[in-house]
């Protein structure tokens, strides 16, 4: 019996696919060639046991997806790590096995491209956060930081109250503010390159970029927003699709100065209303959800004390899930 690791192409067949969620199966399908050493690239590997007789054939026992991404090393500057998207395998005893493996083959393939190191996210509670730290225990490499909350919303009956309470409170906090929520339009390409050049100047937020390719993801016209003053650009809520029946609210952002003019929450009540409070209603085992689109994602980083306040204040109690995740980096250049 032999352990072999190879890489996988896109797309895969269905006996590696079936490792996948169905939302990972959907989206590397659609996924464009890219160049390997490319951000947002992403590389898959599969491991199978080969068996000694042809009888016997070949078991496919796991996959690991893992993503090319930009992140900040201790000198400031952006480096190229590969960020294990995730692990699976057929079955616990095989991951246990096998896992130690297979993140080893990964780790020396990033080290050999010359990139800056790995990185894993995972869950704080749950099997695969346990499986992870598993994982990485034997190697005091692997240095911890805080993660980003993933909050799921699509009890409207639970969600609804706190909307028309959010609503009410932007209405108090606007009073004479001079400020507008406009649709999303890229139509005016002159006006958003000048603005992604004037936040790349001065160390703002930088709206989605259709020129930067290392985004996996197009935002969604209908349901994303923008804050002007003046017919100035001042924020934005960018949104997009997760699947057919999930939106991400998710790039938010307002400039300095425009944080408590109730601008921010008013873009997040206006797409939230639009996408989830429109008759006909619709239910889901018995239960009220969301129409026309069935539930959102939020995504809040403790880092953003003012947004996680906001998220922990009044979201966590209305929502279906609330997940803490962490992030786990090995730098080479440290080792």
């Amino acid at each position: 019996m032999n352990v072999f690791i190879e890489r996988l192409d896109l797309p895969l067949d269905d006996q590696w696919s079936k490792f996948l969620s169905p939302l990972q199966r959907s989206y590397l399908n659609q996924a464009p060639i890219a160049d390997p050493d490319q951000e947002a690239s992403f590389l898959i590997w599969g491991v199978q046991i080969c068996q000694e007789t042809a009888e016997s054939g070949d078991d496919k026992c796991g996959v690991l997806v893992g993503k090319l991404i930009k992140s900040l090393v201790d000198d400031g500057e952006l480096s190229l790590f590969l960020s294990v998207v995730s692990i699976v395998f057929a079955a616990p005893k095989v991951s246990s096995l096998l896992g130690p493996l297979l993140l080893q083959h990964v780790v020396e393939f990033a080290s050999d491209q010359g990139w800056a190191g790995v990185h894993i996210g995972c869950p704080q509670k749950g099997e695969y956060g346990d499986f992870v730290r598993h994982l990485i225990a034997s190697d005091g490499s692997w240095s911890k930081k805080p993660g980003k909350v993933v909050v799921r919303l699509s009890n409207i009956q639970r969600v609804r109250p706190l909307l028309t309470r959010l609503e009410k409170a932007v209405e108090r906090k606007k009073g004479s503010a001079q400020w507008e929520i406009e649709p999303y339009d890229l139509s005016d390409m002159k006006l958003w390159k000048d603005r992604i050049a004037f936040s790349k100047a001065h160390q703002l937020g930088v709206p989605w970029d259709p020129e930067d390719e290392s985004y996996d993801w197009d935002p969604s016209l209908l349901y994303s927003r923008v804050l002007k003053s003046k017919g100035e650009i001042i924020g934005w809520l960018l949104c997009h699709f997760l699947t057919e029946d999930t939106l991400r609210y998710g790039k938010l952002w307002v400039d300095p100065g425009w944080e408590d003019s109730g601008a921010p929450l008013a873009m997040l009540c206006d797409v939230m209303r639009s996408a989830h409070f429109q008759a006909p209603s619709a239910t889901k085992d018995d239960q009220a959800v969301g129409y026309p689109i069935r539930s959102g994602c939020l995504i809040s980083h403790p880092t953003n004390q003012n947004l996680h306040r906001l998220m922990t204040s009044k979201f966590k109690p209305v929502c279906d899930s609330w997940t803490e995740l962490e992030n786990y980096y090995l730098y080479f250049n440290q080792q």
